[in-house]
């Protein structure tokens, strides 16, 4: 599992999940427009992401593609 750290611009919070997506859904921002979010990678290369919330996955932003 690889430790998140969410960062608004009042609080911070830790969030352990098996990827950025899962850990991106489990996060509630309450009002923030956007978070940035640290981790450690398992090689150990830090990384850093800004996301705009509320989050929406691929498959929520687009629906479905091939509909018939």
């Amino acid at each position: 599992m690889i430790t998140y750290k969410f960062i608004t611009q009042d609080k911070s919070q830790d969030i352990e999940a098996m990827s950025l997506k899962k850990a991106t859904k489990k996060f509630q921002g309450g009002d923030a427009e956007e978070v940035t979010i640290e981790w450690t990678s398992r090689k150990g290369n830090p990384s850093s992401k800004v996301v705009k919330l509320p989050y929406k996955s691929r498959s929520e932003r687009k629906g479905r593609l091939w509909e018939h």
